[in-house]
């Protein structure tokens, strides 16, 4: 009789790659995995080597490797059609500005993200034909890409990947930039195993490319991830996206802000909306009840209120009526006023009346945006104001009160991605041939700025 081999198999495996995992650990020693294969694939370990491996990785990822001599068959690449556990993938339209997907200020906007060259430069970097990849500078693509090397030195633990920049930027949300993108598991899963396929062609053990896999679908790859580093990163933001576990926080992705978690969303986390239920059927009973009883004690409040008003009415009526005839009779007249039924109705109401009195101020109108806002004119007495029909007609007290309802406050300028951007005046509609000043618009993560980041000058900059 042979023996039972069930389960024989699967333990096999777990030991195996146990036995790699270990193995792979032991022969990077302390060294992070950027730094270990940057010197393993060039030689040494220095700025230069941990930026040129991770060129190699982007382009590879984006442009794909499955026409390079002895590319990997499943790398289709980021830009191009490709596949993801038997699901269809084009993730190029969110790149070439054909969906209006990119976050401006809160605002989806179309943007050209490979005005560049495209794939070209990334596809002759990889075949050697180009020591670099060769993105034109000033393009939308060039800050781009030299973003992602950063961002990407930092998934990686590129020990030096703040060098790999000569101009610092402030850090966005991940959860911030892909607010409009909609991108659902199949998308994210795939843009990540892209990644890993390329560093397996650098030569990533299994083991080490199975560890960065793991660590990015945990970090984005979910609805609802909880805070990391004062980052929200989930950029899974579809409905179809599954839920973080085991301890989910949607409410900080409510009003996902630029920079930075809402503190009180942090504190009370909060897992998503329990499912709706059908509500419970009121007892037909209990609820005739209370309507009759209800009924009855509502028509003896409203008799018993409608006789009290009345009575007061007609009390305070009576009261102002003999008041103001008695003032009538010992009042001096004005002088110069006319004694008869044609007098105006400023000589009865006096100097100090509203009506008779000439307008006060006018308040300016609103100023454009991006300059102070108006002041509002002074008014005879703080109290009184005046409110024309016609806007250009209105006035208003100074009074530390709110404008009146009729009034619309200037709302400020809004911010750009960065002080000295402007925003393009077709936001949301084609895609757009300006070139705004790019603080992080499309990257997975949110790292720590450069030192000194926010002393630096940032020089003015106008729309092309």
């Amino acid at each position: 009789m042979r023996p039972h081999r069930h389960g024989v198999l699967p333990r096999l495996s777990l030991l195996l790659l146990s036995t790699a995992q270990m193995a792979s650990a032991q022969e990077r020693g302390d060294q992070s995995i950027c730094d270990f294969y940057a010197a393993k694939n060039y030689g040494e370990n220095n700025a230069t080597t941990q930026l040129k491996l991770m060129q190699g990785i982007v382009a590879y990822a984006y442009a794909g490797g499955n026409s390079m001599p002895n590319g990997d068959k499943d790398s289709t690449g980021i830009f191009n059609p490709g596949q993801y556990k038997g699901q269809d993938v084009y993730l190029r339209p969110w790149f070439d500005g054909s969906k209006a997907t990119s976050n401006n200020n809160d605002q989806a906007v179309n943007i050209q993200w490979l005005d560049g060259g495209g794939t070209a430069p990334l596809v002759a970097f990889m075949n050697g034909s180009t020591p670099t990849a060769e993105i034109q500078k000033g393009t939308n693509q060039y800050k781009l890409f030299t973003h992602w090397y950063y961002v990407f030195g930092k998934v990686y633990s590129c020990s030096l990947y703040k060098t790999f920049l000569d101009k610092s930027f402030e850090p966005l949300n991940p959860a911030y930039v892909h607010k409009y993108m909609d991108l659902n598991q199949t998308h994210v899963g795939y843009f990540i195993d892209q990644l890993i396929v390329a560093s397996k062609y650098y030569g990533f053990s299994d083991a080490d490319s199975n560890t960065l896999m793991t660590a990015m679908n945990a970090k984005y790859n979910a609805r609802c991830l909880p805070p990391i580093d004062n980052s929200v990163t989930s950029i899974c933001l579809a409905k179809e996206c599954p839920v973080a576990v085991p301890s989910p926080n949607c409410a900080v992705y409510n009003n996902v802000k630029p920079r930075g978690v809402d503190a009180s969303a942090a504190a009370t986390g909060g897992g998503p909306a329990p499912s709706s239920s059908s509500p419970s059927s009121p007892d037909p009973h209990s609820s005739s009840s209370s309507s009759s009883s209800l009924s009855a004690g509502a028509i003896a409040g409203i008799a018993i209120g409608a006789a009290v008003v009345l009575l007061l009415a007609v009390g305070m009526a009576l009261f102002f009526c003999r008041r103001s005839r008695k003032h009538t009779e010992t009042a001096p007249s004005a002088p110069g006023a006319g004694p008869g039924p044609g007098a105006g109705p400023g000589a009865e109401a006096g100097a100090g009346a509203v009506m008779g009195s000439p307008p006060p101020a006018p308040m300016p109108t609103p100023s454009p945006a991006g300059f102070p806002p108006p002041q509002y004119g002074y008014a005879h007495k703080p109290h009184e104001g005046y409110h024309g029909r016609h806007p250009t007609d209105s006035y208003i007290s100074y009074a530390p009160t709110s404008p009146s309802p009729g009034w619309v406050e200037v709302k400020p300028r809004p911010e750009e991605l960065s002080a000295y951007t402007p925003v393009s005046p077709s936001i949301g509609s084609s895609p757009s041939p300006y070139r705004p000043e790019m603080t992080q618009l499309a990257e997975m993560e949110s790292p720590e700025p450069p030192s000194g980041w926010n002393s630096t000058a940032k020089p003015n900059t106008s729309t092309s």
